[in-house]
């Protein structure tokens, strides 16, 4: 494990990204990168048990995400994290990345992308240290849900209660709908970032034997809802909820993925505006969205899974996410008819901040067996 305090050289970062680009992201399970690991764990990504290969991905694609223009569609290229390119031949990512210059192969190869690799050790360099003032810690792979009663409800039969996960949500199982954190375009976020919305575009894309991707699921669901709606290339009102299926995710056990348009673009930067009104419009359609389909489906939909909007791009704290989450969903608790409601976020000190909340609002944190999984009771 490498020490997290100790930050990796420019050189070795260089050489380490050299051979990503050589092998490819499929097949680095083996080889020894001892700098792009400690860069990891400054990063407060996992390395071990074999996580390190998805966090380099991870990793590499927070740090494409923080360029624009030619130079960041070269360097994914480059790397292997553009979409449907981790299984490409090192060869045909360089004559991709070429192809964006307008160079050939053998100038790219002698000039630009020995600049890509270097730049791209830089970035990393820069998001780690970063991302230290506020390290991302990793989600334990398994760890029991804590479930809070809140008060006044009836707790025999859950309501008014709420479920806290902290987990990776592409990891999540046998929770009905699954609530993504969108911006007001209904863009998702690109599949190699490792936003909420980026991960679970990934996660419920199909591909073949390959690993080549055959359909964007939700991105092609998105976007044909706006073409039914003569909306295409606008903008929706912060808080519309649009429901898709899952795709891949339906194998386990998600059956609806709910995507609520709350991040608004700052112009002329890469961050968002989250505003209150559209946070609580969308958790109010979400749970209006799931009354309309609850008996379309069988067995009916009766569990769902909220994010903290926003406090991942969109800028919020934690603490301010939760105050936005709750105006809203305090009243929706109150509903005879509620489901299961299941709060995830993949960061162990976000989980504390929102159980300390409860506690303060008199939640009282309860042992339920039904919650000893990863979701509802089958």
């Amino acid at each position: 494990m490498p020490d997290p305090s100790a930050a990796p050289r420019h050189e070795a970062l260089v050489e380490e990204l050299r051979t990503v680009r050589e092998r490819g992201l499929l097949r680095l399970r083996d080889v020894p990168l001892p700098a792009l690991a400690a860069a990891a764990t400054a990063a407060g990504l996992p390395v071990g048990d074999d996580m390190l290969p998805s966090s380099i991905l991870r990793l590499i694609g927070d740090v494409v995400e923080r360029l624009d223009g030619s130079l960041a569609t070269a360097t994914a290229y480059t790397l292997g994290v553009a979409p449907g390119t981790r299984d490409w031949t090192a060869h045909d990512r360089r004559r991709r990345a070429a192809q964006v210059y307008g160079v050939s192969v053998e100038r790219f190869r002698k000039s630009h992308e020995r600049m890509l690799l270097d730049n791209a050790a830089q970035e990393i360099l820069a998001f780690c240290a970063t991302e230290t003032v506020e390290p991302r810690a990793a989600a334990p792979a398994g760890g029991t849900p804590a479930v809070f009663a809140l008060p006044g409800r009836d707790r025999a039969r859950r309501q008014g209660s709420l479920t806290l996960l902290c987990r990776p949500v592409e990891t999540l199982r046998a929770i009905d709908v699954v609530v993504s954190s969108e911006n007001v375009y209904l863009q998702m976020s690109k599949m190699y970032q490792s936003s909420l919305s980026g991960t679970l575009r990934n996660a419920a894309a199909r591909r073949d034997e390959a690993g080549a991707l055959t359909d964007d699921v939700l991105q092609r669901e998105l976007q044909e809802w706006l073409d039914r709606r003569g909306r295409s290339g606008g903008a929706v009102a912060p808080g519309t909820v649009v429901p898709t299926g899952p795709g891949e995710l339906a194998s386990q056990g998600v059956r609806r993925i709910y995507h609520a348009a709350v991040a608004i673009p700052r112009p002329h930067s890469y961050g968002y505006v989250i505003e209150p009104g559209g946070v609580v419009r969308a958790v109010h359609q979400v749970f209006t969205l799931m009354r309309k389909e609850r008996e379309q489906h069988e067995p009916p939909l009766r569990s769902v899974c909220l994010p903290l909007f926003g406090a991942g791009r969109g800028g919020l704290s934690v603490d301010t996410s939760w105050s936005y989450l709750w105006a809203a969903l305090e009243g929706e608790l109150s509903h005879r008819d509620v489901p299961d409601v299941y709060l995830v976020t993949h960061r162990e000190e976000a989980r504390r901040t929102v159980a300390d909340a409860l506690r303060g609002l008199g939640a009282v944190e309860q042992v339920d067996p039904a919650s000893a999984g990863n979701g509802p009771a089958q």
